[in-house]
Parts: structure tokens; C-alpha cells; sequence
């Protein structure tokens, strides 16, 4: 992993990018401190994945200590989506 200053980066933009199509994820820096990082777009879908997935969990788990099914919000979801086409017609 690369990291520079973000000042760096601006001027080394082109190289940076050739870095992260290379596969090196790039930490940049402001003032000694992390801000961001550049990584390789495939990398972020993944984490993206990983992160929904997450979500997901919670919200089964959620679901689950509540007593409401999956079922039930697809029914109300339906009656709330036919409402509102009723509405607009």
C-alpha cells in the first residue's frame, strides 16, 4: 500500500491512477493524517458488497426480534405502492 500527501497526489495524479489500476490501494494523507484512499474499482464493488451484506444481516436480525416477516413487508410495501398508483391515476 502507497501513501502520500494529498498535495503529492495532485500533482503525481496520473501515476497514482497507473498505481491503482496496478492493484495498489493509495492512502493519502493531509497533515500526517489518513483522509482517503484510491483503490482498485473491483476492490470497492467488493467491500460495497461486503457492506450491503452487512446491512442486510442487521436488518434480518432486526426483523427477527420483532416478529415481522419478510412476507408482511412485501404485502404492506404492495398496498402502499397500489395506493400511491391510485393516487396519481
Amino acid at each position: 500500500m502507497l501513501t502520500m500527501n494529498v498535495s503529492q497526489a495532485k500533482e503525481q495524479f496520473l501515476e497514482v491512477i497507473r498505481q491503482v489500476e496496478d492493484w495498489e490501494s493509495v492512502v493519502l494523507e493531509k497533515k500526517g493524517k489518513p483522509v482517503a484512499a484510491l483503490l482498485p474499482y473491483e476492490e470497492y464493488t467488493s467491500l460495497c458488497r461486503i457492506k450491503n451484506f452487512l446491512a442486510m444481516q442487521e436488518l434480518y436480525a432486526a426483523m427477527k426480534d420483532s416478529g415481522i416477516t419478510a412476507r408482511e413487508i412485501y404485502q404492506d410495501s404492495h398496498r402502499e405502492l397500489e395506493t400511491r398508483e391510485e393516487h396519481w391515476t
